[in-house]
């Protein structure tokens, strides 16, 4: 039995399983599984999903498996380096870099509900979930790579004290116990935007500030908007401070000397001394794409400049798209080639 007829094979036993349990209501319109069949209806449910993962595992961009096994080993290196009792990320990414298998079962949730349903046909929805494997698939290769390269460059600057960056009751930041990291979180405020953590470098033997974005957080930040009152209550974060895929680093003279960001109220913007961004290789062949990250530049005025890590791992030749004046890597798993990124800072 191939695999991409084990899939088949998985949902005429699902089918059956409904047509015997009437109660059962699958509709273009309505879906009610009664409690009692649950159980067994999501683990046929979950069998396909995962027999048409197996089916197409091997034609999803990029070594999958690869980046998992050298993500796990460098959160694990980070955990132990810094203290901290765990590393946080959205659901999504986190099961495909533990158990990426598992990861991309998740992506077709909502296409195989819509075959049983009867909006789309058997030979259009494996057209459609090899479409999703392979885009999903890239875009969490993508934010999990970022995620490897960020751990590893901390590793590279040699932290031997690590701090988290709260707010206190009059909203000022404060560095307090670090105990987990989690890219593009931080204390919260509707109009202030703060490194995640900061931690003293052994390499350096300075103290930095260290904000790394992940999602997109900016549309612009000369939006013309500005809050009536101050809010007093922490209910989030609106600022439009911040791109996505750049990790800030801001030097700090001293443990009080925490910079903001960005106050969107005041409207007041702090350049960072230094950013690093990740690009891919398909990126670079589009001249808006190398335009943006000019832009970036221009916008938050780093005062060491900005370096980009190439997310593709035989890239090289697409490196000359870029101006001579941004430093750029293709590193692959390799952390040694990350570290003229820092060579900066010395």
């Amino acid at each position: 039995m191939t695999f991409s007829s084990q899939w088949k094979d998985e949902y005429a036993a699902l089918q059956e399983f409904i047509a015997a349990n009437p109660a059962i209501i699958l509709s273009s319109s309505e879906i009610s599984i009664p409690q009692e069949f649950k159980d067994e209806f999501y683990r046929r449910f979950d069998r396909i999903r995962g027999a048409m993962v197996d089916a197409h595992y091997s034609e999803v961009p990029y070594d999958i498996d690869a980046l998992c096994q050298q993500y796990l080993q460098i959160e694990k290196e980070i955990i132990a380096l810094l203290g901290i009792e765990r590393i946080t990320m959205p659901m999504d990414l986190f099961s495909f870099l533990h158990t990426p298998r598992e990861g991309l079962i998740r992506i077709l949730y909502n296409r195989l509900f819509d075959l049983l349903q009867g909006k789309t046909t058997v030979e259009v929805f494996e057209e459609q979930c090899l479409g999703d494997l392979r885009s999903s698939s890239s875009d969490l290769y993508r934010l999990g790579y970022e995620w490897w390269a960020g751990l590893a460059i901390l590793k590279l600057l040699e932290p031997d004290r690590v701090f988290a960056i709260e707010l206190d009751e009059d909203y000022q930041p404060y560095l307090g116990q670090l105990t987990e990291i989690s890219f593009g979180r931080q204390a919260h405020h509707p109009t202030i935007r703060l490194p995640e953590f900061a931690l003293h470098s052994k390499k350096l033997d300075r103290l930095v500030a260290i904000k790394m974005s992940i999602a997109k957080e900016i549309e612009s930040y000369a939006e013309r908007y500005r809050p009536p009152v101050r809010p007093k209550k922490r209910t989030g974060d609106t600022s439009f401070a911040l791109d996505s895929r750049v990790m800030m680093l801001s030097f700090m003279s001293s443990e009080t000397d925490i910079p903001i960001i960005a106050e969107t109220y005041d409207r007041t913007l702090t350049s960072p001394d230094y950013m690093i961004g990740f690009i891919t290789k398909d990126e670079l062949e589009d001249p808006s794409a190398v335009e943006e990250v000019q832009h970036h530049i221009d916008f938050m005025k780093p005062r060491l400049g900005m370096s980009l890590v190439v997310v593709d791992p035989e890239s090289a030749e697409a490196l000359a798209a870029l101006p001579e004046s941004i430093l750029s890597v293709t590193a692959g798993f390799d952390q040694a080639k990350l570290q003229p990124l820092l060579s900066v800072l010395a």
